[in-house]
């Protein structure tokens, strides 16, 4: 079962915040939106880290990160299940949390 926003982020119901409002428009655990809805607020969410990185430490960092994760997706789209993503995507999420 999902936990509902505020168990991830600092979010409370009432706090007027943009993802209170969302929280107010889909339900807590976003259960009224579709599937392929919430992939593409995920791709986007990444593509705002991704610029923030950009922002921290810089443009040439980020070039060699993308050609080094550049030779690595392909194998992933070649050789891991689909059904293998979002458990893939839920590992980097984890990592990427707790990373210093």
């Amino acid at each position: 079962m999902s936990k509902p926003l505020g168990f991830f982020t600092s979010t409370m119901p009432g706090d007027g915040s943009y993802l209170d409002d969302l929280q107010s428009l889909y339900g807590s655990t976003f259960e009224k939106l579709g599937r392929t809805e919430k992939l593409l607020i995920l791709e986007s969410v990444v593509k705002n880290l991704i610029v923030a990185e950009t922002a921290a430490h810089g443009i040439n960092s980020t070039a060699q990160a993308m050609a080094h994760a550049s030779s690595i997706t392909p194998g992933i789209r070649e050789s891991v299940g689909i059904d293998e993503h979002l458990g893939l995507a839920e590992a980097l999420i984890n990592q990427l949390k707790y990373q210093h």
